[in-house]
């Protein structure tokens, strides 16, 4: 598969090559100096700081023993992703805000001229951070419910009021911000409620609001809707989307919340998009563990180094699995990516092909074992 890629040099030149997706990543001469560039498809970079998290959320799966990503390598892949021709970082976790060296990756972070964006509970933001907050692309805050429900899900009594208080920070500031709700069984009658809570507070301010169902794999089968509460999640999602006219709130994957809702609501449904997946040479997620062209394919290049990671033979296998469509497939509606893979997977969906049925385990991409909040991955940290 070869796609064509835009491409600059230090000395001023641009231009276009034929790329070859299947090689994630290469040297190409510049055509006017001469002097060699890597060359990718490569845009964006989701960095899990940590697993560690002060929250204890009941659909969360991460390693039951945790560790902090290390600073200086973090900054240094920053830099080598920027030089492969990536444009947006993203922050995530865990929770990015638990890691003592946040301020330092993200003062680096902005250095490198690339878009950055952070995903936060946030139940750790003081006012004395809003001015570099003010820097991000966006900052998603995950909300899952009113008061009672919140706490529950996030497993922390008090949480809601504190990231309620962030948001009324955050509409104060020039801070472009929004929300993210994971749909489940203690929060579906009372999305819409929520959304109009959070418009209340935000007005103008409130930028974009997000949804999604949880994530199901066997140990959160439980939190699943049935048919008959999908079809209340759903209805509240069309006042959502209707309400959030009137504060410009942009109203995120419409697409697939709306139109193609029971298609993506469909849980026990795996998906590889039609003509193969592109993914594994678009995004890359980096932890502690290693990076991972693609979280759900679940297998870790070990390398240190960004860019001998991209170039080694592991990294073409991944790749591979992605084009060729033999990976396990995504979950639908956990992810819409982006506009690529949604038309693929609505593509597979039409012709009935890449398929598969059945909620099981996805490849773990840690060393340690998979769980939800254990003493091991679960920081206390003062509000």
């Amino acid at each position: 598969m070869f796609k064509q890629i835009e491409t600059s040099c230090s000395c001023g030149a641009t231009g276009t090559v034929n790329k070859n997706l299947e090689i994630p990543l290469e040297k190409m001469a510049c055509t006017s100096c001469g002097k060699e560039n890597y060359v990718s498809n490569y845009y964006k970079m989701d960095i899990a700081l940590s697993e560690f998290c002060n929250l204890k959320c009941q659909m969360c799966r991460r390693p039951s023993y945790a560790v902090f990503m290390d600073k200086d390598w973090c900054k240094s892949v920053m830099t080598e992703a920027a030089a492969i021709g990536i444009k947006v970082i993203s922050f995530s976790g865990g929770e990015p805000f638990v890691h003592k060296g946040i301020w330092e990756i993200l003062d680096h972070a902005f250095s490198l001229g690339l878009k950055i964006q952070l995903v936060t509970n946030g139940t750790l933001l003081r006012k004395e951070h809003i001015p570099v907050l003010e820097k991000l692309d966006c900052c998603t805050v995950s909300l899952d419910g009113m008061r009672d429900n919140h706490d529950k899900i996030r497993g922390k009594k008090g949480s809601w009021d504190r990231t309620i208080k962030t948001l009324e920070m955050y509409a104060e500031s020039n801070i472009q911000w929004g929300t993210n709700t994971v749909i489940q069984k203690d929060n579906f009658t009372e999305i819409k409620e929520l959304f109009n809570h959070i418009q209340k507070i935000g007005g103008n301010k409130y930028s974009y609001c997000g949804f999604s169902n949880v994530e199901l794999v066997p140990e959160t089968l439980h939190l699943a809707l049935n048919k008959d509460e999908e079809k209340v999640a759903y209805e509240q999602l069309l006042a959502i989307k209707e309400d959030a006219q009137k504060t410009h709130t942009w109203f995120n994957d419409d697409i697939l919340l709306t139109k193609y809702f029971q298609r993506f609501a469909d849980k026990n449904t795996r998906v590889r998009p039609h003509g193969g997946c592109t993914l594994p040479t678009r995004f890359i997620g980096f932890s502690a563990h290693g990076f991972y062209p693609c979280w759900h394919i679940g297998k870790a290049l070990k390398q240190k180094s960004l860019i001998e990671a991209l170039m080694s033979p592991e990294a073409k296998e991944i790749v591979s699995s992605g084009l060729c469509k033999t990976c396990v497939g995504c979950n639908t509606f956990n992810y819409s990516w982006d506009e690529e893979w949604v038309n693929g997977v609505m593509k597979s969906f039409d012709t009935n092909e890449n398929i598969s049925y059945g909620v099981v385990a996805l490849p773990n991409p840690f060393e340690e074992e998979l769980s939800g909040a254990t003493s091991g991955n679960t920081i206390d940290v003062e509000w």
